[in-house]
């Protein structure tokens, strides 16, 4: 099966695969937008990539969480109002109503269109250190498969989660991973917090290796205020060994094909 990734703001791609096309995590709204979604002030630092009016027709959305505007937005949330079918967490589902479908971990779906059937799994997640769930709320990563996909493992999408026990129990469960979307950042509400809500360079790298990963897509590391981690710096790290020679950087609009 031909699978086509599209990188285009933060943690928004668009994955093709076969006929069926999927967005993630919209955001769609101009740099200097901020918000305030409880644990710390957002601000957005990086132009819009694209208009909602040139992506096309969206079979579904994957939505890792609502409940912060780095993954969804306020255009974003407009958007879905045009979409047949929206994954996210179950509390998600709830604020969200209309087609929004909750799904707990390791829970099974389907999306399918003209002959294609992909099965998608809510995979475990979790927006920072124990202990700090019910400030963060929230989230799910998912893994995406299909009946005759061929040598590559499944596709994953991690979400904002940081490495916890879940992870673990996804390289049990999971690997090997034919691609994995891997949202970085190292968010941190101050420079001095000593806390960090989502996963460094050197976590993704560690975190995609055990996953034995073929290809990793970084996501969800520039364009905003509270990404701790800036991209060269993201991107020296993961130019080095085992890292290098499976990571994918894409910049805004550009897009990767793999035979799955």
């Amino acid at each position: 099966m031909d699978v086509k990734v599209t990188y285009f703001d933060t943690a928004m791609a668009l994955i093709e695969i076969g006929s069926i096309r999927i967005l993630t995590d919209p955001v769609f709204d101009d740099a200097g937008s901020t918000y305030n979604d409880g644990v710390i002030a957002l601000e957005k630092t990086s132009s819009r990539a694209i208009d909602p009016s040139e992506l096309g027709r969206i079979d579904a959305v994957l939505l890792s969480h609502d409940q912060h505007s780095d993954n969804l937005d306020t255009r974003g949330r407009e958007f879905l109002a045009e979409v047949p079918q929206i994954l996210t967490t179950p509390e998600g589902a709830a604020r969200l109503g209309g087609r929004a479908i909750g799904l707990t971990p390791w829970q099974v779906t389907e999306i399918s269109r003209d002959g294609t059937t992909l099965k998608v799994t809510a995979a475990p997640a979790q927006h920072g250190p124990d202990g700090t769930e019910e400030l963060t709320g929230p989230v799910t990563g998912f893994l995406i498969d299909w009946d005759g996909r061929k040598a590559r493992g499944p596709i994953y999408i991690s979400g904002d989660t940081v490495p916890f026990a879940g992870t673990k129990e996804i390289v049990e469960r999971a690997a090997p991973i034919g691609l994995a979307l891997m949202h970085m950042g190292h968010v941190t509400p101050a420079p001095d917090a000593g806390i960090f809500f989502s996963l460094s360079a050197r976590e993704a790298a560690d975190y995609a290796s055990n996953l034995k990963a073929e290809v990793m897509i970084p996501l969800h590391f520039d364009g905003w205020a509270h990404f701790s981690e800036a991209k060269p710096i993201a991107a020296s790290i993961l130019s080095q060994g085992e890292a290098a020679k499976r990571t994918r950087w894409l910049a805004p609009r550009e897009s990767l094909s793999l035979e799955m």
